[in-house]
């Protein structure tokens, strides 16, 4: 297998960078430095601020991915936000639904990070706001109208919308809303991830409409989910529908390259084949940051 061909044709659409409050490897600069020439590009992602790299300062031979996370300190489901990064850059971006701030947190939490995450810094809790976002009206299973008016703006600024760490029912009943507006690219978010563990009955449903369910290798490599488990899923569900990514970036991470390069061989022995990786890590990613 040519892994090395694979890499270098690879978009990895999700990366963390800094500046944030939670320490990482690279700013944008710095991910452009150290993997140009080893993977395409990357989708570069903040939990706290916007990540874009402005017209003035885009790599010609590195593609950056631009996003917003609608986190509390991005204004939650606030659609401005969305403009002002469409309106600040050129290309393709992904609007990520909440992480941190997604409704799983637990309601006594004393911080939205935990400081594992932190590592050495200390960060006065008191700034740090827990408050936990769903996506729902006061009416049970009916969407806010907040959410709508996102759903929107994620359109009209033809954004890639990816469902952050929303629960798998949110994700579904978003991809049904999103799917009526007329929004055609859309990724599911790690589904695997212990704290969605979206079903895989779920994961193929909406692949059949049209979604790309990711699979990261943080997932395996922080969150200790076996790998063979990953490939299960991803035959269930289809290579053709599924992305590849590496979700790094944390200080103590693989860079993307090699976090990914690890993925593909890791993957290779549990039963996925060169053309599923391709498809996986090549071919779905440049359909979801195309102009179509």
């Amino acid at each position: 297998m040519n892994y090395k061909k694979i890499l270098r044709e690879t978009i990895d659409l999700h990366v963390h960078v800094g500046p944030e409050i939670i320490p990482r490897k690279f700013d944008a600069k710095g991910l452009i430095v150290s993997e140009r020439g080893k993977i395409r590009g990357a989708a570069i992602k903040n939990h706290f601020f916007p990540s874009f790299v402005s017209r003035a300062n885009k790599s010609k031979d590195f593609l950056i991915i631009n996003s917003v996370v609608l986190n509390v300190f991005q204004g939650g489901f606030n659609p401005d936000v969305i403009k002002a990064v469409r309106v600040s850059t050129d290309g393709p971006m992904i609007v990520w639904f909440p992480t941190i701030n997604a409704n799983y947190p637990s309601k006594n939490a004393k911080s939205i990070v935990p400081q594992e995450w932190l590592g050495n810094k200390k960060i006065d809790n008191n700034l740090l706001n827990s408050q936990s976002l769903n996506i729902w009206s006061a009416k049970k299973g009916v969407i806010s109208k907040k959410v709508i008016s996102v759903l929107e703006a994620i359109k009209q600024c033809n954004a890639i919308l990816a469902t952050g760490h929303l629960s798998w029912q949110e994700s579904a009943k978003l991809v049904d809303e999103a799917k009526k507006m007329g929004i055609k690219k859309i990724i599911i978010t790690h589904p695997i991830y212990q704290k969605i563990a979206m079903p895989t009955f779920v994961q193929k449903k909406l692949a059949t409409v049209g979604c790309y369910i990711e699979h990261c290798y943080s997932m395996y490599s922080i969150d200790k989910i076996p790998i063979k488990l990953i490939a299960k899923q991803i035959k269930v569900v289809g290579a053709e529908r599924c992305i590849l990514s590496s979700d790094v970036g944390q200080k103590f991470s693989l860079s993307p390259s090699e976090a990914l390069s690890d993925f593909i061989y890791l993957l290779s022995k549990n039963g996925i084949t060169e053309t599923e990786l391709y498809q996986m890590l090549v071919v779905n990613p440049n359909f979801l940051v195309s102009a179509e």
